[in-house]
């Protein structure tokens, strides 16, 4: 089949999807099918915009094309919004304008940029009679409604009647959990071309890497970990105030690799204790940050109030795959907590509760020296059900069901 796969951000960029596409796309193209990525250049951080690649690449016998797009940065919203129409735009004449070469039978496009994206795919890949698979990462605006980020508006509602379309309309939803499938059908959808496949720990296509200077783990001490992005969905203020009521724990260090929107205020907010107890190291690449993942006594997961129903942290597979035990900060009715409790690998804690995650902390602390176990439960989980090897079959068979000849 001729496959078309949409997302702005493309490996080498830094989110994980943009690695996490590579994955699917070269498993598609090993499959025998002809696979076009378009995409747009690096953007993501600082250093993946000073990269240079080229407008069209061949890369695992994928084809990668890249738009031209503005300058950006994340707080200037009207070049966003204007990069977003781009974006379409490049959407829109990769599928319709260039028929003699372009005629795709399969078109696949994320949830970012949100929802209007996933619009023109859909109406472009209908037109020229090829199918839409819809790869929804997050779910908005539920999303972006519940973490503040937006208002209830005509906007926010019209957008939804549009996601609704593009749900309603594809060929298949892909989501990556039973609580997110479970928040389209509070949209009243019908969720029969609904599929649950998660994400899996991501591929390093640069090396091993190495740790990165200075952030060996020092003697003794009792590490807390969070990566990933600082945002505003992961609620981190409630560790911080947890970690404040530790003090009596001299050797407990909570530190994050990532940068992001909610940087500064969390820093701010650590006070005294910042670069003491609390440090923020920045972003890392995969291939490094996997180095002092394994060090952690516990790797954090903390997300705001009912996000679980329209997201999953896909940082999950990463810390579950070099063998951390999981501290999450999550509502225990998502499907999240309930698997770290039956599969015995971390703890769970309520959000907004400091001083229930303070006792939680202490706990853990209490049981270092049963973490060897978890660890070992960690990576058993981690190689049964979220490694490439185990995921990108399910992929394969995804894309082979939409076959003509199926």
């Amino acid at each position: 089949m001729k496959i078309l796969l949409i997302h702005r951000w493309f490996w080498p960029d830094a989110p994980p999807y943009a690695s996490m596409l590579r994955s699917i796309a070269t498993q598609l193209a090993a499959d025998g099918h002809d696979v076009t990525v378009l995409t747009a250049p690096p953007s993501y951080t600082k250093a993946t915009a000073a990269m240079k690649m080229p407008r069209v690449q061949q890369l695992d016998g994928v084809t990668v094309k890249r738009c031209r797009l503005l300058p950006e940065s994340k707080g200037n919203w009207p070049l966003r919004a204007l990069n977003m129409l781009l974006f379409m735009f490049a959407i829109t004449r990769q599928i319709l304008f260039r028929k003699a070469e372009n005629k795709y039978e399969v078109v696949m496009a994320s949830t970012m940029p949100p929802v209007l994206v996933a619009a023109t795919a859909r109406v472009c890949a209908r037109k020229r009679g090829g199918s839409f698979i819809y790869h929804m990462m997050d779910i908005y605006p539920e999303i972006a409604l519940t973490s503040d980020m937006a208002k209830d508006s005509w906007f926010t509602r019209w957008l939804a009647s549009v996601d609704r379309r593009n749900c309603e309309l594809a060929s298949r939803v892909v989501v990556l959990s039973t609580d997110m499938r479970d928040a389209l059908a509070a949209r009243g959808l019908v969720t029969n071309n609904v599929e649950v496949l998660n994400n899996f720990q991501l591929e390093s296509f640069t090396g091993e890497g190495s740790m990165p200077e200075g952030l060996e783990k020092p003697k003794g001490c009792f590490r807390l970990l969070f990566a990933g992005n600082i945002g505003r969905f992961q609620g981190l203020e409630t560790v911080i105030d947890a970690v404040a009521l530790l003090d009596d724990i001299p050797d407990l260090r909570f530190e994050l690799l990532g940068d992001g929107a909610g940087r500064g205020a969390l820093e701010e907010l650590a006070g005294e204790r910042l670069n003491q107890r609390i440090f923020f190291h920045g972003y890392q690449p995969i291939e490094n940050a996997v180095h002092v993942l394994a060090t952690a006594d516990l790797c954090l997961i903390a997300l705001n109030p009912n996000i679980f129903r329209y997201a999953y942290p896909s940082k999950t597979m990463t810390y579950l795959g070099v063998g951390a035990p999981l501290l999450l900060v999550i509502e225990s009715e998502s499907e999240l907590a309930q698997m770290v409790e039956e599969e015995e690998v971390g703890y769970h804690a309520p959000q907004g509760d400091p001083q229930e995650l303070a006792k939680v902390i202490r706990l853990a602390v209490s049981e270092r020296q049963d973490l060897d176990q978890k660890r070992q439960r960690a990576r058993f989980l981690a190689e049964r059900e979220f490694t490439a090897k185990t995921v990108l079959p399910r992929w394969s068979r995804l894309f082979e069901s939409l076959s003509p000849a199926s």
